[in-house]
């Protein structure tokens, strides 16, 4: 068994113009069981990877697809889900590429409703980054091409940056791998996505907690199971696209964040909303269950484990021996003393959520220079959790709570806890007024996010 511990996934309330169905609308029965109870057991779905999508350029350099996002309606267990999709699938259909490639996605709008993406981690011009910051939505009925050269290697995701804790709640959202030639090969690939569903509210007494779900989703299953073969490497890329849920994993080989490869493996890491990570995962012969623990923003709810999905292998072969990859082992970078912006995190649930005492969108963006070094030192001082995420560039970790990282550590999604300080290096060298805010999508719509303009 892998130790995951997840958190609670807020979902936004369904609109007037949504499907009759919903997600938040199932019940909260627990999936069928195998009890003592006369009928035969229910197969459980097989967990396999997102499809991709069809290449419709045979260049070999360049990946181009078509996206529809309209309404979908899907099966999660014994529950109809009615919600949106991108090509009629949830999660929608991964996109692979490598570093160097040009992506050119051509989006075809037939929600209803304006909508955009949102290339997440993905360093973009601002015309492509799809925020609704001085950039217009693509109306419904309408379509618009993004297209930029992919320059990072790593796993990132797409998701709508206009009405955006509605329409990714409802499954508006896909993976983007961006591959390195240069890694050492492995046997296979596992895309992995979490979202939650049906919540139960959060008690009066404590407003920081924000709705628990009692399942959850993987790649849009309810308890599915993986049955890869034995004597195998996979690695595991996952993504953590729920609104508000937390994933923390224990006891595992943690290759790769945010921004691709770490400096060195590390055996445990906690995927906020927006994260991602990558495994190594050897995979032997003994067959295991992935459970779930839920979280709220306050710490750990009172609610029982949830499953998450079986792991049965075939075959009788051992696990393999670990990957030697081109770990950097490189050193943080110095800390150069000094604050060039800080961003203090204030509010609640009752209240909203502001950045420096301003709430969206009534903000007055920060203005550095393009080719700037930045040192950005962000305050909670709020009663919840805020993973703080930057458009349009990364950053680099330089200390939390005065505390450096063992390594250099790239970011582009970084949790801050209840009274915790850290302090990032932020290289200005793109030019657009980049969105920062909190990617608990409620918190950001409450207020808690800004604009970083690089002129």
């Amino acid at each position: 068994m892998i130790p995951l511990i997840l958190g609670f996934a807020c979902k936004a309330p369904p609109t007037e113009t949504d499907p009759p169905a919903s997600d938040t609308d199932t019940d909260t029965d627990a999936p069928p069981t195998t009890g003592d109870t006369g009928t035969p057991p229910v197969a459980r779905p097989s967990l396999v990877s997102p499809a991709e999508a069809t290449d419709l350029d045979p260049a070999p350099d360049a990946l181009r697809v078509a996206l529809v996002a309209a309404p979908h309606t899907w099966m999660a267990g014994d529950q109809t889900v009615g919600g949106f999709a991108y090509n009629g699938q949830v999660p929608g259909p991964t996109l692979r590429a490598r570093v160097g490639d040009t992506l050119t996605v051509e989006l075809d709008n037939q929600l209803g409703m304006d909508t955009s993406i949102h290339w997440h981690g993905v360093d973009v011009p601002f015309a492509m980054d799809g925020a609704g910051w001085q950039v217009s939505p693509v109306a419904a009925g309408e379509s618009f091409v993004y297209t930029f050269v992919l320059e990072q290697a790593g796993t990132f995701w797409y998701h709508p940056h206009f009405d955006t804790a509605h329409q990714v709640d409802r499954g508006l959202y896909g993976v983007l791998v961006v591959e390195d030639p240069a890694d050492p090969p492995v046997d296979s690939e596992l895309v992995l996505v979490f979202d939650g569903v049906a919540e139960v509210e959060a008690g009066e007494d404590d407003p920081t907690v924000d709705p628990t779900p009692l399942r959850w989703l993987v790649n849009g299953l309810l308890d599915p199971v993986w049955s890869p073969p034995s004597g195998q490497t996979v690695r595991v890329r996952m993504l953590n696209a729920s609104n508000a849920g937390y994933i923390a994993l224990e006891d595992v080989r943690v290759i790769a964040t945010d921004q691709g490869l770490l400096s060195a493996p590390e055996s445990s890491t906690v995927l906020a909303p927006g994260d991602r990570a990558e495994l190594e995962w050897s995979t032997g012969s003994a067959a295991s269950e992935v459970t779930a623990v839920p979280w709220s923003l306050a710490g750990p709810s009172a609610f029982p484990a949830v499953p998450l999905f079986g792991v049965a292998p075939t075959g009788g072969l051992a696990a393999p021996a670990e990957v030697s990859w081109p770990f950097s082992g490189a050193p943080p970078t110095a800390d150069p003393g000094r604050t060039d912006l800080r961003y203090t995190f204030t509010g609640s649930a009752e209240n909203g959520w502001e950045i420096n005492g301003q709430t969206w969108p009534s903000i007055e963006p920060d203005v550095v220079a393009l080719g700037s070094e930045v040192v950005l030192e962000i305050r909670n001082v709020s009663p919840a959790h805020h993973p703080f995420h930057l458009h349009g560039m990364a950053f680099e970790v330089l200390s939390v709570d005065g505390v450096a990282p063992d390594t250099r550590r790239v970011e582009d999604t970084l949790d801050i806890g209840v009274q915790e300080t850290v302090r990032l290096l932020v290289v200005a060298d793109n030019p657009g007024d980049w969105m920062s805010h909190c990617h608990i999508l409620p918190h950001a719509e409450d207020g808690m996010m800004t604009v970083l303009s690089v002129q």
